[in-house]
């Protein structure tokens, strides 16, 4: 994927995104953060919590990363160990607690777990920002961390809007970013991350996506022997041709939109076998 965003570029975004986010959050009513989001089980202020306690995760593995240490948090994996279907019980469980634990501080931590990170990722200078730091996912250079806390306020301020508003959308600031994730992460947000194995298929299944925009993206993905891979050179066929925007897209592969649903408000065609086709949903069913 070809992408010319500056670092600076990357930080302000970042920067607009984190304030927008935060100002929308405060103006909320107070029986709004009990409802539940499109994060099952989750309500409003366990989405908040979660993103507080992810931009507190990052802050410490980028500093931590930066003076040479690049082992596991205590309580955490080794790096490139797990996936989201292996993660998702342990997120669940962080966020509730870090709920219950800040309580009426909720808001104002996450301004300041914000404040912190942002300044944090800012303070990069050329050669820190490609020092490796610790991620679940993988090994992950440290300026990555900003397209990460971007795909995680992006997707989980939809999570948190779609069910308050019918007709919220992803932050479009923020879909550049969250496509550099899918295009070559090994972190959250990656497409590695985000496979479910499934059952078991008796030959490998390609599938070719056509995003149209509003950031126009091409990926040939083929699934095999329980895992996805990337084809950089497409030579063979695609089995499937989705052609689709960019929001369906993201949405699709995080698991936030079921293939029928995309199917049903023909926000998604697709061209080759509908069995192949529907297969897609087994595989990628969230983040």
């Amino acid at each position: 994927m070809l992408d010319t965003t500056t670092f600076a570029d990357k930080i302000a975004v970042l920067r607009d995104e984190t304030e927008r986010i935060s100002t929308y959050l405060a103006g909320l009513p107070a029986a709004s953060w009990a409802q539940p989001t499109a994060c099952e089980a989750w309500q409003v202020q366990d989405v908040v919590a979660h993103l507080v306690g992810v931009a507190e995760f990052y802050a410490g593995n980028v500093t931590r990363g930066l003076a040479g240490d690049t082992a596991p948090p205590a309580g955490r994996p080794p790096a490139g160990s797990i996936t989201a279907a292996m993660a998702a019980d342990g997120v669940a469980l962080r966020a509730v607690a870090e709920r219950k634990q800040l309580g009426d501080r909720l808001l104002e931590q996450f301004c300041t777990a914000n404040a912190h990170l942002v300044e944090r990722l800012a303070g990069l200078n050329p050669e820190s920002q490609t020092v490796l730091c610790y991620h679940p996912g993988g090994m992950t250079q440290a300026q990555q961390f900003i397209d990460l806390r971007l795909k995680e306020l992006a997707v989980h301020e939809w999570d948190i809007r779609s069910c308050l508003e019918p007709s919220a959308s992803l932050s479009a600031a923020c879909l550049p970013a969250i496509l550099r994730l899918i295009d070559g992460s090994v972190a959250s947000g990656s497409l590695r991350w985000g496979f479910r194995p499934g059952e078991p298929q008796a030959a490998p299944v390609r599938y070719r996506f056509e995003v149209t925009g509003p950031v126009a993206y091409q990926i040939h993905l083929v699934v095999a022997d329980g895992a996805v891979q990337q084809e950089v050179e497409a030579d063979t066929p695609a089995d499937v041709l989705f052609r689709c925007d960019t929001e369906t897209f993201v949405l699709l592969v995080y698991g936030r939109l079921t293939l029928d649903r995309a199917f049903q408000d023909r926000r998604i065609t697709a061209r080759g076998e509908r069995g192949q086709a529907d297969a897609f949903a087994q595989w990628f069913q969230g983040i």
